[in-house]
């Protein structure tokens, strides 16, 4: 799927965030998130809300209130995230049957 400048500088900010070591797997989880929130409104390119709305599913709920700042800081509204801040339900963190993540 292609990418919109914007959304590459977005990615790229919130993944300067994360410790540098983390950081390939973090922008790894983000990059597809952010893809399928794109297909999910039937896009055809990556926007810079799909990427923040990506990031947030990949946040653990107990992280989000955190993103609020983060959001603001980079120019967005958090109150047009606020659905997917506030909700829990995307993220998945089930153990597998052989007890690994």
């Amino acid at each position: 799927m292609d990418w919109d400048g914007r959304a590459q500088t977005v990615l790229d900010l919130l993944c300067r965030m994360v410790p540098e070591t983390l950081r390939p797997i973090a922008e790894a989880a983000a990059r597809e998130e952010s893809e399928m929130v794109a297909a999910e409104r039937g896009a055809a390119e990556v926007g810079d809300a799909d990427v923040i709305h990506g990031w947030i599913r990949v946040t653990p709920p107990e992280q989000r209130n955190s993103l609020v700042a983060i959001i603001e800081n980079l120019g967005y509204d958090p109150a047009e995230f606020a659905d997917q801040l506030e909700d829990a339900e995307e993220w998945n963190d089930e153990v597998d049957d052989d007890g690994r993540d």
